[in-house]
């Protein structure tokens, strides 16, 4: 898993490197906020929701929606008991009938009744069904991100141009309101998250370098390009180098073979917690993950307690 995030840290380094070097505004990274396809900033727009439209429009995290999981957890309840009343009926007209023959043969069967009751069960089951696949589907897409939905309610404080009884939707507790854009590597985002907020803070050229396509309101700030992600590569490689090469270089400089146990046990809990806090792994990943680490070192330690210099 470690070395995957190397491998794909590299592969964006190479794709990204060409339009680096020249320009940073040239490619805008996957898991930054994407500019309008429009040059049309949104001031252009007319106030209200046309404009809130095309802010949402502008960034894949800013499409933000109500999953209504305590609704569609009634409608379900619901549908599922209506089922199970029909399936009671239809146990109760089998057990009712008189002539056996029509329960061993299908095609001899002439109870009208229970010829619309499975019709009829058959209808609520295909309903039922599609609800199930519809809801699991709705359930698969990720939480918001906290930082777009108050940069949403941030916009909408600010301009006034929109029905507070409307938008009321954005103050829904974190599992309601969920993020139809695509997923970005947890790691990544973090780390993009922290960089951009560092270059805010420490950088007061950096607000005026980015493009700023979207909205000509100094308040209103959304940045593309790759100098984010790129400085977040380079954080997340040092990072892995550290994880990686620190235990090897202590080992080397400790003498004890009890002490060089420590060190191993220690490190691999570090690797283990800065893992699972950066990367949204399972449970076996993780021991996987933690196995592997935890065994080169032990192979390492061995070999060089067995060849002292």
């Amino acid at each position: 898993m470690l070395l995957s995030s190397i491998c794909s840290v590299c592969k964006q380094w190479v794709s990204n490197a060409a339009s680096i070097l020249p320009r940073w505004n040239v490619v805008p990274s996957p898991n930054l906020p994407t500019p309008l396809t429009t040059t049309r900033p949104i001031e252009d727009y007319r106030a209200g929701y046309p404009q809130l439209s095309a802010l949402v429009s502008s960034y894949d995290g800013f499409f933000v929606c109500r999953s209504f999981r305590r609704v569609r957890a009634r409608l379900l309840l619901q549908k599922q008991d209506r089922l199970s009343i029909l399936e009671q009926k239809l146990d109760q007209i089998d057990q009712d009938e008189t002539s056996p023959l029509f329960l061993g043969k299908l095609r001899v069967d002439r109870n009208q009744a229970r010829a619309s009751l499975l019709a009829e069960i058959d209808e609520r089951l295909i309903d039922y069904d599609s609800f199930l696949k519809r809801t699991q589907d709705v359930m698969r897409f990720d939480s918001a991100v906290p930082r777009d939905v108050e940069s949403i309610k941030n916009w909408l404080d600010g301009t006034s141009h929109v029905s507070s009884a409307e938008t009321g939707f954005l103050d829904h507790v974190r599992g309601e309101l969920v993020c139809l854009g695509p997923s970005p590597d947890s790691a990544t985002r973090q780390l993009e998250t922290w960089v951009e907020d560092k270059l805010i803070q420490y950088y007061p050229g950096f607000r005026e370098a980015v493009t700023q396509e979207v909205s000509r309101d100094d308040d209103v700030y959304i940045c593309s390009g790759p100098l984010i992600k790129y400085i977040a590569n380079v954080v997340l490689l040092l990072v892995i180098s550290l994880l990686l090469l620190t235990p090897i270089v202590v080992c080397n400089a400790v003498l004890s073979l009890s002490g060089r146990i420590w060190v191993v046990a220690i490190s691999t809990v570090t690797y283990l917690l800065v893992v699972s806090a950066l990367a949204k792994t399972k449970t076996i990943e993780l021991i996987v993950a933690g196995a592997t680490f935890a065994t080169v070192l032990i192979v390492f330690v061995a070999g060089d307690n067995a060849n002292p210099t």
